[in-house]
């Protein structure tokens, strides 16, 4: 007899249709398809299709939704893969080194019109058989302003991908196609931050899938756009057609380079098109990859290299030694240093914004990993707190406050006047506001938050946690309940969030 469908049943696509795709949120990565056990999924045409009715081979299946990078399942598990990492920050996630960086080929590095690391990190690494393939986007034939993901297998496959992408792009279903098309069990895999977390989801899952995982190379991400609407949009208002475009790039406005044609189309015009689950990522810089990837501007020619795996480490400086990248010190370059931290600053707190907007109207958001928990109330705050707490003096410069932050790597400091009592916060975002020219004369005391954040010392990391969300803030100081005044160490949501980890099982 024939099994008969049972639309009850506990099949995990029920669940992904009706938080994910119905919504909007699925960015058509392709992991639901790739680890489907029954070929059930299919990514095309800009949506999830469902092949057949994969209740009629199982009873119980959790993969598909599990693994999608925009479902809670999982998510503080995939952050295990970077969490022995020696150093946290607020901003930008687990890390190892911080670092500029270049190719070393001028010839790269103009035709990628930046550092060309990630072009060079692969080319080196499947020329040395520390690879069998990489996964890229590269552009369609047809139409230069659609990605398609593929398996680059040569060089040659891998120069064909150089250039931003501002679509969605299927990457981990290429990375399945790598797998089972193909048998290649060493792959490199270039992605934004919701397709690396998918491949952490394999990982922390044990598909079979993550096992032929080599290296993530994770781009810098402001979010994607809804590939037909905004086309249509440009074709519309600018008389572009998608197959005119040659370029593309995000600065202050969004770019669109034609053979005869710059146009620059201001954000806010366009920026209903970007993804509803982009809108509330709070992931700039693709906190769960291996290596992280992305613009070093002001400097031409040149990237932001954050390495967070001692994988991704050796890897790096394997490259470095053999005279692929050049490398340069980020504490030298204090710009470029505020430049990164304040993007992903800002995005972080716009989709924290967005996300509150969107849970009311929908009744569910996956994407907050800090939230009120069993497990925040179980752990004091003397246990999680930085005891060694860096202050800076009120009458500090800003130019010598951001100086510190950037030989420090850190974004936000406590404010002591001249007896060490704290008086105040500051952090980059306040920091930055102030004009370049202005900066040697403006001090901290002007700028300043002037009532911090205080927890007591035998408080638990619950109570920092609604200190935090009360006020708004990243970081509460702990003050001894018996001397207000003295400052015994800092909590901030980084070391709320590292918490959460070390409570989650394996």
């Amino acid at each position: 007899m024939q099994k008969q469908s049972n639309p009850d049943s506990l099949i995990a696509y029920n669940v992904l249709n009706k938080k994910i795709i119905r919504h909007g949120f699925c960015t058509l990565c392709g992991a639901c398809e790739a680890a489907c056990p029954v070929g059930a999924l299919q990514v095309e045409s800009e949506k999830v299709n469902r092949l057949h009715d994969c209740s009629k081979d199982l009873d119980l299946c959790p993969i598909c939704y599990e693994i999608c990078p925009h479902s809670e399942a999982l998510q503080l598990r995939a952050l295990k893969s970077v969490s022995d990492a020696p150093a946290k920050h607020e901003a930008l996630g687990y890390y190892r080194k911080i670092v500029l960086a270049q190719a070393v080929d001028p010839q790269l590095r103009e035709q990628s019109r930046g550092g060309a690391v990630v072009t060079s990190l692969l080319t080196y690494g499947v020329e040395k058989k520390l690879f069998d393939s990489a996964i890229v986007s590269q552009a369609e034939a047809d139409n230069p302003s659609k990605p398609k993901a593929s398996v680059a297998l040569v060089p040659d496959d891998i120069l064909s991908a150089v250039g931003s992408k501002f679509f969605p792009s299927s990457v981990a279903k290429a990375y399945g196609s790598a797998v089972y098309g193909y048998g290649k069990t060493k792959i490199a895999f270039v992605g934004v931050p919701c397709h690396v977390l998918a491949l952490r989801k394999m990982e922390a899952w044990q598909h079979k899938l993550g096992n032929s995982l080599a290296i993530t190379l994770g781009l810098f991400c402001f979010g994607s756009f809804s590939m037909t609407p905004l086309l249509e949009y440009i074709q519309k208002n600018y008389n572009v057609k998608p197959s005119e475009i040659k370029h593309m790039r995000l600065s202050s406005k969004f770019v669109v380079q034609t053979a005869n044609d710059v146009i620059r189309i201001p954000i806010a015009e366009i920026e209903k098109h970007i993804l509803p689950s982009c809108r509330t990522c709070t992931d700039f810089t693709n906190e769960l990859a291996d290596i992280s990837i992305g613009s070093a501007y002001p400097l031409e020619d040149w990237s932001t290299v954050i390495i967070r795996t001692k994988a991704g480490e050796d890897f790096f400086y394997d490259a470095v030694e053999n005279g692929v990248i050049n490398t340069w010190v980020m504490e030298q370059e204090p710009n470029v240093y505020e430049r990164v931290v304040r993007a992903a600053i800002q995005k972080r707190n716009a989709a924290l914004k967005e996300a509150k907007t969107m849970e009311e109207k929908f009744g569910y958001l996956p994407v907050l990993m800090l939230r009120e928990s069993d497990a925040l109330a179980q752990v004091k705050v003397e246990d999680v707190m930085t005891r060694d707490v860096k202050t800076v003096p009120q009458n500090m410069s800003i130019s010598d406050l951001l100086d510190l932050m950037t030989r420090q790597h850190h974004v936000g400091y406590p404010v002591v006047n001249d007896e060490g009592v704290p008086v105040g916060m500051i952090s980059i975002e306040e920091a930055a506001q102030i004009d370049k020219a202005r900066r040697e004369k403006t001090l901290i005391s002007q700028v300043m938050h002037r009532k911090p954040a205080f927890v007591n010392v035998g408080d638990t990391a619950l109570d920092a946690f609604k200190k935090m969300s009360k006020h708004e803030i990243g970081r509460v100081l702990v003050v001894d309940p018996e001397n207000p005044k003295k400052i015994l160490g800092m909590v901030t949501k980084s070391d709320l969030m590292h918490t959460m980890i070390q409570c989650t099982p394996c």
